[in-house]
């Protein structure tokens, strides 16, 4: 690549340079043909020679134009010609031309470098506002949805009421209208709690109020929330936990919401008949909670800014799916303000999504680890 640009790049450095020379044989041409009208004045043409070089070529023609102009005006214009022997006051003049010369070379490099930046700040002015139209419509299209995802379970809720108060019903028939009405209110209920928790993350209000906990309650008390949705469209979660406490500094109800929004999403994305994988294990100082679906898979474009507000993957899917896409972006805060990380992999789109959420252990929990270490080197150096 190096060898195919080095010739360009030559070819129009040999351009630019000739270009001033080929300036300055004009202007000494002219000089020649005009010599009984500039007499007095034999710099004019050269300076004109310099500025057009400036203003066409870079800043380093132009410097070449100078210097050949006044070679040029010495040896043939300067008595006595064809010599370089100066008298003060042409050693003046000639002085004085290259002053002038310079300072149109760098009033001209100036104007390009403010050309430039001035053609960098549009650019990036422009981008900004792109930038600021796409969050615009991205925030227009979330109020829409918004307005929809609340509507939705507001009519259900209202549609049941007037059925209820219209007529009697048998028991079973009673048991679904109340099942559904809470259903949807709990639905509801969810969606607010989410509008609320972006707001107080925007206005960092947000508060957790740590504790030392075990993790595997919180992650078993999340299961069990998710697990009718789960029966319904006959998903397997399957749950692998270290036999050691795992124990951190955190808020439990936090981070049940942690881990209830993204089993919430893999049970949501995962098709009738897959499955979801729940797994506990020590890294290091860190408890790491994995969440592995056989779901619908992430979009690798998508894919950098899935913890990101008011960015959302297949509108179309989620669409079917409902929800508003502001649990994985909670989520992120949330465990974040626990000192942790988390990460999304996936192999691409029907291959499945994987969640990794890494939590810092206490000290209790690092102290047992060192244990558990321990016992396992000493039996692998038992004979």
């Amino acid at each position: 690549m190096a060898a195919v640009h080095q010739p360009e790049s030559m070819r129009t450095a040999a351009l630019r340079y000739g270009f001033g020379v080929g300036a300055v044989a004009v202007a000494m041409l002219l000089t020649r043909l005009l010599w009984s009208w500039i007499e007095p004045h034999p710099t004019a043409l050269f300076l004109a020679a310099v500025a057009v070089t400036a203003w066409r070529a870079e800043r380093g023609a132009s410097l070449l134009a100078t210097a050949l102009s006044a070679f040029v005006i010495d040896y043939f214009f300067i008595p006595p010609v064809y010599g370089l022997e100066l008298s003060v006051d042409n050693l003046v003049r000639s002085s004085v031309f290259v002053l002038v010369a310079l300072l149109i070379s760098y009033i001209d490099a100036a104007r390009k470098r403010a050309v430039e930046e001035r053609d960098r700040l549009l650019a990036r002015a422009q981008a900004a506002q792109m930038e600021a139209e796409k969050a615009n419509r991205a925030k227009d299209d979330f109020l829409a949805m918004v307005t929809h995802e609340l509507r939705t379970p507001l009519g259900v809720i209202l549609g049941w009421t007037m059925i209820l108060r219209a007529k009697r019903l048998d028991d079973a028939s009673l048991s679904n209208a109340l099942e559904r009405i809470e259903r949807n209110a709990r639905r509801q209920t969810q969606l607010i709690e989410d509008l609320l928790d972006t707001s107080r993350i925007a206005a960092g209000k947000l508060r957790i109020e740590p504790i030392r906990i075990e993790l595997v309650p919180v992650i078993e008390a999340a299961i069990e929330t998710v697990a009718p949705s789960a029966d319904a469209k006959r998903i397997e979660i399957h749950v692998e936990f270290c036999r050691e406490p795992v124990e951190i500094e955190g808020d439990p109800h936090r981070l049940q919401q942690v881990f209830w929004n993204l089993l919430s999403n893999a049970v949501k994305f995962t098709p009738e008949g897959g499955s979801v994988e729940v797994r506990l294990e020590r890294a290091d100082s860190q408890a790491q909670i994995t969440f592995e679906d056989t779901g619908r898979g992430i979009n690798a474009e998508f894919l950098p800014h899935v913890f990101e507000r008011f960015r959302q993957g297949d509108e179309a899917a989620l669409s079917r799916q409902g929800g508003l896409g502001l649990g994985l972006a909670i989520v992120h805060q949330l465990v974040e303000m626990h000192g942790g990380s988390v990460r999304a992999d996936s192999r691409g789109e029907n291959q499945g999504a994987m969640f990794t959420v890494n939590l810092p252990l206490t000290d209790v929990g690092l102290q047992a680890q060192r244990a558990v270490s321990a016992r396992s080197q000493s039996a692998s150096n038992a004979p």
